[in-house]
């Protein structure tokens, strides 16, 4: 009996020094919607942003998995501490409720797009136009609230309809097929897209947007987020 009391207690603390180690390992998410700006394969990043990125999560001293989630559910594992870190993603107030941003990693400029027979592009007009056509978006994204902040529109005024949909160019697609008066896209995603799908719209320059990472609050406490902060800084916008 004493000998499996014994056996019991051996396998017991086997089991949570395993799952110690196991939960020691840090999870990166990154989203899988960035066209071909950013992805993970083969431990490594590849893309266009993948210098800056890549420059700051090899400041880790631990070890790291990385999985590429939906942009939506990537916010979602954030909020509930289930990823330590994700990326890219737009550095937004709201999102700051919730988590732990870095500093500014890369400047991403972003298009407005708009039906192709509007010939008055002035700020009012476009406000008009997306009050009374509605305007689309990609779910999980940050394009609702730019497109809002660019058109002065309160988070609180009603709009005639909005339209999440699942991808970037579905969006744009929803503009130029008259479902919807605006959407907003990042450049580097655009670029991704064929430029038929272009066609009935005018695409207008927004102000470029802060992009970077964000930290679970759990992780934001630990010593390694001082380091992944400070590594931020260091590399921002490394090419």
């Amino acid at each position: 009996m004493d000998f499996i009391r014994f056996f019991i207690t051996l396998c017991a603390l086997f089991i949570a020094s395993f799952s110690h180690s196991v939960s020691a390992k840090l999870l990166i998410g990154v989203s899988s919607e960035n066209g071909e700006s950013l992805k993970y394969y083969r431990k490594q990043f590849h893309g266009e942003l993948k210098s800056a990125y890549s420059c700051v999560i090899n400041h880790l001293e631990s070890d790291f998995d990385v999985i590429t989630v939906p942009q939506a559910r990537l916010i979602k594992m954030l909020k509930n501490n289930e990823v330590d870190i994700a990326m890219p993603l737009l550095l937004l107030p709201q999102r700051d409720l919730f988590a732990t941003r870095s500093k500014t990693i890369y400047q991403v400029g972003y298009q407005l797009i708009i039906q192709a027979n509007e010939t008055d592009l002035s700020i009012k007009n476009l406000r008009k136009q997306a009050l009374l056509q509605g305007i689309a978006y990609k779910r999980g994204t940050g394009a609702r609230t730019l497109i809002l902040k660019y058109l002065d529109i309160d988070e609180n005024e009603i709009l005639s309809h909005e339209q999440q949909v699942n991808t970037w160019q579905q969006a744009v697609e929803f503009v130029a097929k008259n479902r919807a008066g605006i959407t907003a896209l990042p450049t580097v995603i655009a670029k991704d897209i064929e430029p038929h799908h272009f066609d009935g719209v005018t695409r207008i320059k927004m102000p470029d947007h802060q992009l970077g990472l964000y930290m679970s609050t759990r992780f934001a406490k630990s010593a390694e987020a001082t380091i992944i902060n400070d590594a931020s800084k260091t590399c921002k916008e490394l090419r």
